[in-house]
């Protein structure tokens, strides 16, 4: 199945590397989270459904990542992509998963997938990054910068350090160590660079990940703990390679809910008074319609609502969830090899 599938990516994605490739089926992909159609003894259309921990709010819960999902060209136009998902998204309940994520490869795909239920979550942008304060004396701001090496490193310092910093968000992916070192492996094969920056006492207050050109610096993620940090990274980031700014692109990510109840139930934790909502629409899952009784931070499901009084009542469609449970939110999404 491996090697049917790695074919067929080849087939539909060109411009990605022998490398990259390599890189991804040799450590990110599994049997176990691949989703095939086979016609006649051969892999047409596929995708995987990678696992990855989320912050929401003030708990981590399970959810998966879209990614590689494609047809043979001689095999589109049949429905074997909504097949695909269909199937994807009944295992992704099965296995537990509370959302299902995905990066649209263009515009026109956040329509496509809008019918199987994603809405924009997670919102495109490309932050301009520009000089914040005086070129860096590492005397002067007391910090220390070091140069990661991406294919050797062993500490896992940098791994909590970044997971600490995106978990101060009210939403966002986080990365265990294993996937840090696919993302730091992929970085390499793009010609990118790791910098940290150490304070006097030897603390890490600052990770910058990035690919630099002649022309301008393409930071893939930059993590610090305060503003002050941040600054000095910058600085230090313009002064070495020569620039005046850089750019932060964040992609644009879709989100679906896949287990209801449990997403409900990771909300109610903040939500005050009583309150009834009826899920509906869910077609795929059916499990997820039906009517909760939200209370005292808890959730249940409830056959009869009537009989509740005093509770704010709401009725959502299963597609309308996620602009729901993301309101007055900004989710994060980072590093996601898209």
């Amino acid at each position: 199945m491996r090697e049917q599938v790695k074919e067929l990516w080849k087939l539909c994605f060109p411009d990605d590397s022998d490398e990259f490739v390599n890189l991804y089926f040799s450590s990110r992909y599994t049997d176990e989270i691949n989703s095939a159609i086979v016609e006649r003894g051969r892999v047409v259309s596929a995708l995987q459904r990678i696992p990855y921990p989320m912050q929401f709010m003030d708990t981590v819960i399970p959810v998966a990542y879209i990614s590689g999902a494609c047809t043979h060209p001689e095999f589109r136009s049949r429905g074997l992509m909504s097949q695909l998902l269909d199937e994807a998204h009944r295992r992704m309940y099965t296995d537990g998963k509370y959302l299902s994520l995905l990066i649209p490869a263009n515009e026109g795909l956040v329509g496509y997938y809008s019918k199987f239920g994603y809405r924009v979550s997670f919102q495109q942008e490309e932050k301009l990054l520009t000089g914040m304060c005086k070129t860096v004396d590492n005397s002067g701001c007391q910090l220390i910068f070091n140069k990661l090496c991406l294919l050797e490193n062993e500490d896992r310092e940098f791994t909590d350090f970044v997971n600490q910093q995106l978990s101060t968000y009210s939403a966002s992916i986080l990365h265990p160590l294993h996937d840090m070192k696919i993302v730091l492996s992929d970085l390499h094969l793009s010609g990118g660079q790791a910098w940290t920056a150490h304070d006097e006492k030897g603390n890490l207050c600052a990770l910058a990940l990035l690919i630099a050109s002649d022309s301008q610096v393409v930071i893939k993620e930059l993590v610090t703990t305060d503003a002050k940090a941040e600054s000095a990274m910058l600085s230090f980031i313009f002064s070495r390679y020569s620039v005046s700014e850089a750019v932060k692109p964040l992609p644009c990510g879709m989100a679906r809910v896949i287990n209801s109840y449990r997403m409900l139930e990771a909300v109610a934790r903040s939500m005050e008074g009583r309150h009834i909502v009826e899920i509906y629409g869910d077609s795929l899952i059916p499990e997820n319609n039906g009517v909760y009784f939200i209370s005292d931070g808890k959730c249940r499901k409830t056959e009869n609502h009537d009989c509740v009084t005093d509770a704010e009542c709401l009725r959502m469609h299963i597609n309308d969830m996620p602009s729901w449970l993301f309101r007055n939110m900004k989710p994060y999404m980072s590093l996601m090899l898209d």
